[in-house]
């Protein structure tokens, strides 16, 4: 049984001048023992209460780990839109008027609308969370990523809601399931552990 097998040693790896002598297959075996044993790398968990509540802070969704974009979303849609309502909104020079963010439009856009105190732009909550998942194009892309600025166009706000099958309706559709999915589970989860208390 010796000739096929090369017995492993259970000694601690021997001096390299002991491993000169060592016949050939061993010398590979003791190279193998010194090497430390491969582990993979491990995915840190996303603090939650550490996420960013402004617009401009917040990491692309896209940069989230697959298996954590839920979770993350859900702690964001549960949170609701950052809306600062006391913020001293900055006016801005559009061809000689000035304008600001209104925030009568907290109210009128309250579960999409978000505003960015860093940035003095206006961002949209659900574009946001489900930008990985749609192609964003012109205008939605401002909404998600990049800032709607042009306070004196608020019919912009309107036009980027759009129709039925928007890429906004989308995203809030998307958002309403993911949060009747967990309220959907939970239920499920008291029914069963309601279930076996009666059982038992």
């Amino acid at each position: 049984m010796k000739r096929y097998f090369t017995p492993v040693s259970s000694k601690l790896p021997q001096s390299s001048s002991s491993r000169q002598n060592a016949p050939p297959g061993e010398e590979n075996l003791n190279q193998l023992e010194e090497q430390p044993p491969s582990s993979k790398k491990q995915r840190q968990r996303v603090d939650l209460d550490s996420l960013k509540a402004d617009p401009k802070e917040k990491i692309s969704i896209r940069d989230y780990h697959p298996n954590e974009r839920d979770e993350i979303r859900r702690a964001y849609l549960q949170r609701g839109p950052y809306q600062p309502r006391n913020h001293k909104f900055p006016k801005r020079d559009f061809s000689g008027l000035k304008h600001r963010f209104n925030p009568k439009w907290f109210d009128q856009y309250h579960d999409w609308l978000e505003y960015s105190v860093i940035e003095d732009a206006a961002y949209c909550l659900c574009c946001y969370l489900f930008q990985d998942e749609s192609i964003h194009q012109g205008e939605d892309d401002v909404f998600s990523s990049m800032g709607f600025k042009s306070w004196h166009k608020k019919k912009r706000l309107d036009m980027h809601i759009g129709g039925l099958s928007s890429i906004h309706n989308q995203a809030k559709k998307k958002c309403e399931n993911l949060m009747q999915q967990k309220q959907s589970i939970q239920t499920a989860f008291d029914r069963q552990s309601t279930q076996t208390k009666l059982e038992h």
